[in-house]
């Protein structure tokens, strides 16, 4: 049996797209194939209906897109094992973070088909983000396929292969600023003497309102703040806060934090 979907590893970011690849309704069980080394998180996915397979090996034999969802520390191990394995008709599909397709080639062989993909956890909710580069021979034909794919669980956007560390810190790691904006939110309310719950509601729903609000718009970020901001109001007041506070330059560095670990991680792994 010839499975579209493999992933080799189940972690974290795998468990998402897994879960977002079900609930869009557009795979079922049966076209997914699993193994991770870790004999808990397989038995738990064989329990709920899915296949499982016994090694790496297995996966990439019996699937057409080979998601390497493993730690970027475990990479090297796992493409020794896959390599003599690989065909022309496998498309590895790399999530692993500062891990290059040169890399992944160097490892295997030159005409490996690879794609490499930066998604987040919204996947699993079919609200993601999910950033992708890829090189030849990937054929156009399974480009296409690849991008519907990860369609199925939110949008895509194709970027140079150069900007895929750099792009971790916008869409990968961004859902954690947002968790830290709510918490702070529904902290702050709290403080103040509201209800936890009913802060938390309110904050995650504002939160959501205002993100609809900006996809609707073709109005610049700057306009819309300004539009809210009423001369000597209580908004105006907590901007000017905030820009005192360097909000916006804190967002920037930790962006920027977050790319020199992925040039680091990519730098520690390829030597």
């Amino acid at each position: 049996m010839k499975y579209k979907i493999g992933f080799i590893g189940a972690g974290h970011m795998a468990g998402a797209l897994i879960s977002g690849f079900i609930g869009s309704g557009a795979y079922s069980k049966n076209d997914i194939l699993i193994y991770d080394a870790d004999s808990e998180k397989i038995e738990n996915y064989r329990n709920s209906g899915f296949y499982t397979a016994s090694a790496e090996t297995e996966v990439v034999l019996n699937s057409t897109f080979v998601f390497l969802a493993v730690r970027p520390a475990d990479i090297v191990t796992v493409l020794n094992k896959i390599a003599p394995v690989i065909t022309v008709g496998n498309v590895i599909v790399s999530v692993a973070a500062g891990i290059s397709i040169k890399f992944i080639k160097n490892l295997t062989r030159p005409e490996c088909k690879v794609i490499r993909i930066m998604p987040n956890t919204a996947v699993s909710v079919g609200l993601g983000a999910t950033a992708l580069s890829y090189d030849m021979p990937v054929t156009y034909t399974e480009l296409t396929a690849a991008r519907a794919m990860l369609e199925t669980v939110g949008i895509v956007e194709i970027l140079p292969e150069d900007r895929m560390n750099e792009v971790i810190s916008l869409n990968s790691s961004s859902p954690v600023y947002v968790y830290m904006l709510a918490r702070a939110m529904t902290e702050g309310a709290k403080n103040q003497g509201i209800d936890e719950e009913a802060a938390s509601r309110l904050a995650v729903q504002t939160i959501l309102g205002a993100a609809k609000m900006l996809e609707n718009s073709d109005e610049d970020i700057s306009k819309m703040i300004s539009d809210i901001c009423t001369p000597n109001g209580t908004t105006v007041k907590a901007v000017d806060y905030l820009e005192k506070r360097g909000f916006e330059q804190a967002i920037a560095d930790a962006m920027l934090t977050c790319t020199k670990r992925a040039n680091l991680i990519e730098k520690e792994i390829e030597q």
